[in-house]
């Protein structure tokens, strides 16, 4: 039986994909609130920052115990969280469509927040494992795509579900979609199917000491926190932007918004590509910032036509999805041992998660703080000028002999 830190004999591009698939789910769960925002507020008498705690407090759970998680996923085994991880996402969803309250589904969508940080420290971990070590860098490119697929997914399908059944009916539907796949998951997991041990007793504390000493894996966590910081502040509100700024229906502005989603996942694939060919992660990561930078500062701006707004919008959102594939695989190979991936992986996910619960809200504030959105231009800005001080550090970190 092969040993869950060896090398795959041959990529087993099944297990990436339902691992791809794990993740769609979860990115469908943030999906599905934007395009419902508008509809939450007024039955809820939300205001905008409340509105956009409703959408951050997902990633609450793994803002703060991500790295513990992915130590939890090496100790007592990925399958088990990886399905533990989806059996959260559905209850969630399904808590949320039943209750009433903006403070119940403030707590169903913790709850969701629990399968978040399950599904996405897992699954590099088992990607690892199923892809051979060439095939490393395009394996997770591909795994990097998991957000934007399923957002996009989600705000597509959200105009039509919205008007039919409501968006309790929406939560609901999530939920039964969710416990499809994971049927399906548990199945493709099964050990006869997968005949893979994976190892733990070469877990101690100086290997876990080891991994939190290693400078760029908080280089990397760093610089993707800063990245869904402003990923997600733009992509949560940016319907709403559309609407109150240009005055366009909901679902026109949550299907630019699906569709500017969307291209994200074409710059994850990019990077895999890239990666492939041996292209610097640093490069790659400042490449983003620098894009993501000057096209938030172009959105807010007042003198931008509206439609340029909308190209920017998509540069933004394509060029800085060369970001999370190269952080993501990064983290993997700074992990001191293989048997480590998944905690070197939290580092990633727990910075993911704290720039993702900080960004709608950080957004919803200065917009209201500076008087409008026009107004807020420079703040993405600055996110990403901080961005390109890390990837200095990053650089050396990553010429750096690893022991």
């Amino acid at each position: 039986m092969t040993q869950g830190s060896a090398p795959a004999a041959a990529t087993r591009w099944d297990i990436v994909l339902m691992a791809l698939g794990a993740g769609i789910f979860a990115g469908f769960q943030v999906g599905k609130v934007p395009p419902a925002l508008p509809v939450l507020r007024a039955s809820l008498d939300l205001d905008l920052v409340t509105a956009g705690w409703l959408t951050s407090i997902y990633y609450a759970i793994g803002a703060v115990v991500a790295v513990t998680v992915g130590l939890l996923s090496d100790r007592a085994g990925p399958r088990r969280l990886m399905l533990a991880g989806v059996a959260f996402l559905g209850a969630g969803s399904l808590l949320g469509g039943l209750v009433s309250g903006s403070g119940w589904l403030l707590f169903a969508r913790f709850i969701e927040g629990f399968g978040f940080v399950g599904v996405t420290v897992t699954a590099p971990k088992l990607i690892a494992v199923a892809a051979r070590s060439r095939d490393h860098g395009l394996a997770f490119g591909i795994w990097g795509a998991y957000m934007p697929i399923g957002m996009a997914i989600a705000m597509l399908i959200a105009p039509a579900l919205l008007d039919a059944v409501g968006w309790r009916g929406f939560w609901l539907v999530s939920a039964a979609l969710v416990a499809l796949f994971g049927a399906a998951l548990a199945w493709s997991l099964h050990p006869r199917r997968w005949p893979v041990a994976f190892d733990a007793e070469a877990l101690d504390w100086s290997g876990v000491g080891a991994t939190l000493s290693r400078a760029a894996l908080w280089l990397f966590g760093l610089c993707f926190a800063l990245y869904t910081l402003q990923w997600f502040a733009i992509m949560t509100w940016l319907p709403t932007f559309l609407i109150e700024t240009q005055g366009r229906s909901a679902a026109g502005a949550a299907t630019w918004g699906a569709m500017v989603v969307l291209v994200n996942a074409l710059g994850n694939f990019a990077a895999a590509w890239l990666m492939h060919l041996r292209a610097p992660r640093w490069t790659l990561i400042g490449t983003a910032f620098c894009a993501m930078g000057g096209a938030s500062a172009g959105i807010f701006l007042s003198g931008t036509p509206g439609d340029l707004k909308i190209v920017l919008a998509f540069v933004f959102s394509a060029v800085g999805g060369l970001l999370p594939a190269a952080a993501i695989a990064g983290a993997a190979a700074h992990a001191p041992r293989a048997a480590f991936i998944a905690m070197a992986s939290g580092f990633v996910v727990q910075g993911a998660a704290i720039g993702s619960l900080l960004g709608p809200p950080v957004m919803a504030t200065a917009v209201e703080g500076l008087g409008g959105w026009a107004q807020s231009w420079w703040v993405m800005l600055a996110v990403s000028v901080a961005g390109l001080g890390l990837v200095a550090g990053l650089v050396v970190a990553e010429r750096k002999p690893r022991t």
